[in-house]
């Protein structure tokens, strides 16, 4: 006698079987029951034990492999049911990308805070370069601030490299110098110690201990407390490359000299800029919205001649820098992003 196909009963695995195929908990399948991600095939009424068909063992491997990358519950029923599984797979991997590159970044800030605690060290500039550094970034202190860390500037000594940063929340300045020193240092000076040291002659040793700084030079030296009042912002992050659009010329010119508070920067799809377009902009990719005055402070306080403005996103700053000091450059944030 043969048995009818639409007769034959699957093969059932119990919930120990099934954990044991799938390498998920008990309790794990106990949970995406729960949550619907995985419902077994039957439940005795009697002791609510649950069974499972060897179909089942498939998607219990899938879901034991995204729980491993923390693929969130909604989203394994959708990969498990859904049309285009390897679409959210793609997503759920940049998701993770982007998450290691900020852990990263957050991990650098904590070592540089590890190795930022000052003890009385010191390092040696020359004042011209201590000068230039800060004439170029002073207009971007916010002095009435209700954040101390926002009326000084931040020395950030790390790799031979002292830079000088100062920041309103609105617009970041950065003005870098070559230093002959292995010294790591971040530290918050006040904005009247910074001016100070600014018109100091002759060459300057910066010494910080603890919560204080010294400048020395010929025939003097000027001391102040540091500012340890907040955290200021990591400009080291702002630097990367995004592809930006680069205006020169007439488009910097039609940027800075126009007779309009704010300006319209849109950038199409083929990096191509116009500056206040009167209609919108075929295939246009972003714009910003800036104000003027501050770009112009900006373009100001950069020295030398060669002034070059990049424009990176929607929701990212203008950055201003000249290309005769590589050091030497700023952002500003827009006062609005829109994508058309």
């Amino acid at each position: 006698m043969t048995t009818s196909p639409a007769l034959l009963t699957p093969a059932l695995l119990t919930i120990g079987e099934m954990a044991r195929a799938s390498a998920l908990p008990i309790s794990a399948l106990r949970f995406y029951d729960k949550e619907g991600v995985l419902v077994p095939h039957s439940v005795d009424p009697h002791t609510g034990y649950r069974w499972y068909t060897d179909d089942q063992l498939r998607d219990a491997r899938l879901i034991a492999g995204m729980r491993r990358v923390g693929v969130p519950v909604r989203e394994m029923t959708a990969v498990l049911t859904g049309p285009d599984p390897h679409s959210r797979l793609d997503a759920h991997l940049r998701n993770l990308e982007d998450g290691l590159a900020d852990a990263r970044a957050e991990l650098d800030r904590i070592h540089r805070l590890i190795d930022s605690q000052p003890t009385a060290t010191g390092v040696t500039l020359d004042s011209w370069d201590v000068r230039r550094a800060l004439d170029a970034v002073l207009f971007a202190v916010d002095a009435d601030s209700e954040f101390p860390i926002l009326r000084g500037v931040h020395i950030d000594i790390h790799d031979g490299v002292a830079a000088f940063v100062t920041t309103d929340r609105y617009r970041l300045a950065v003005a870098e110098v070559s230093v002959r020193s292995n010294l790591t240092v971040s530290a918050i000076v006040p904005l009247a110690f910074a001016r100070r040291m600014r018109d100091i002659a002759g060459v300057v040793t910066l010494t910080f201990a603890t919560r204080s700084v010294t400048a020395s030079y010929p025939g003097g030296s000027v001391s102040s407390p540091l500012i340890e009042d907040g955290e200021f912002p990591d400009h080291r992050i702002l630097r990367e490359d995004r592809g930006a659009t680069e205006l020169r010329g007439d488009q910097l010119a039609a940027l800075l000299n126009g007779a309009t508070e704010t300006a319209v920067v849109s950038v199409d799809g083929n990096g191509s800029a116009l500056i206040d377009p009167a209609d919108v902009v075929p295939a246009e990719r972003f714009r910003v919205l800036v104000d003027r005055q501050r770009l112009r402070e900006a373009a100001a306080a950069q020295p030398g001649r060669a002034l070059v403005i990049r424009a990176s996103g929607a929701a990212l700053p203008l950055a201003i820098r000249t290309t005769d000091y590589a050091g030497y450059f700023s952002y500003l944030m827009p006062l609005q992003a829109a994508h058309t």
